[in-house]
């Protein structure tokens, strides 16, 4: 199937670096079968998810308990720790639960390994194929709340809103699934990659605010 050119940005590479797989490893996973494919996507997200969770709380100790939590949990998982801390948004947090739910139905079973993501979207009915299209589209998902505002010259203007539409997006979907789960999922890996720094940001603030606090004693 004829694919875009595809140039991976260098913040991917960098995030492929801090988390200790080879360059170009997301770039290779759509040569997978879509078995692999799906359990390889999801560990890359599970180690970039730990890697910044242990980026922000910067003590090595507690990198065994980190890594053992779940991913996608809403309570106690490392989502639901990306949230409160503000170091992941909620289209990155929903792609990446429903990656964690695709996966989870494919990993407890070897017979799983023929799986194939055409013939598993062929069977969604329309809710479903819209949902689906949705939670792997978190950009466009973005683009779509902000429509450009003449008067304010802000927000994103009606050629690129035209590009973003959730029929554009189911049609994407039925075209072509893994390149549109990958799309997706690089405009999340590259959010993550961005929180690096506001992480910084957050502790600085912190930071300072316990020093104002000891000055005022």
């Amino acid at each position: 199937m004829s694919r875009p050119a595809l140039q991976i940005a260098e913040d991917v590479l960098e995030l492929e670096s801090k988390v200790g797989v080879k360059q170009g490893f997301f770039a290779a996973l759509l040569d997978e079968d879509d078995w692999s494919f799906v359990i390889k996507l999801h560990a890359l997200f599970e180690a970039a998810c730990t890697h910044l969770l242990l980026f922000h709380f910067k003590e090595p100790d507690l990198a065994e308990v980190v890594s053992r939590l779940e991913l996608s949990n809403k309570t106690t998982g490392k989502l639901a720790f990306l949230s409160r801390l503000e170091l992941l948004g909620k289209e990155g947090r929903r792609l990446i639960s429903t990656l964690s739910e695709l996966r989870n139905n494919l990993v407890h079973d070897v017979r799983n390994a023929e799986f194939s993501l055409a013939e598993m979207v062929a069977k969604l009915d329309a809710n479903e194929l819209k949902q689906f299209a949705i939670s792997f589209s978190p950009y466009e998902t973005r683009i779509r709340r902000f429509p450009f505002d003449p008067s304010m010259n802000l927000g994103y203007p009606p050629d690129i809103q035209e590009h973003a539409t959730v029929d554009k997006m189911i049609e994407r979907l039925k075209v072509d699934p893994k390149f549109h789960i990958w799309v997706g999922s690089y405009s999340v890996l590259t959010s993550i990659l961005d929180m690096y720094g506001y992480s910084d940001y957050r502790q600085w603030v912190q930071a300072k605010k316990h020093f104002e606090d000891d000055e005022a004693l």
